[in-house]
């Protein structure tokens, strides 16, 4: 899962910052190509066929929000006369930020394995 949120800093600043959300890029492909051709013969081959399966399947594309979700979130913090710190972008991001303050880290690191 691509992870984005547009923080901003300051009157004048805008930069990337950790949060949750998928965006639909070749981010996707890249991943899935490098986990094979780098972990298909290693010890954790069988989970890296899965991830790579995973990231190719088109069930994975419907969650996921276009790249304009994370461009108007920068035009709103950079045009925005009191901008807020953060802003959550793209599919499951709020229920993702808000999952991940109430669970453990066992419980969190469980869930978004799945």
């Amino acid at each position: 899962m691509l992870v984005v949120v547009v923080a901003a800093v300051g009157e004048e600043r805008v930069r990337p910052a950790s949060g949750s959300g998928a965006i639909r890029t070749e981010w996707r492909g890249i991943v899935a190509d490098r986990l094979e051709k780098y972990s298909a013969t290693g010890a954790y081959s069988d989970e890296a066929e899965a991830v790579a399966a995973a990231m190719r399947s088109g069930n994975m594309t419907k969650r996921m929000s276009p790249p304009t979700v994370v461009a108007d979130a920068i035009g709103k913090a950079v045009t925005g006369r009191r901008p807020r710190t953060r802003y959550a972008t793209g599919f499951g991001a709020r229920p993702l930020i808000g999952l991940r303050r109430l669970l453990s880290d066992r419980a969190f690191d469980t869930l978004v394995s799945r």
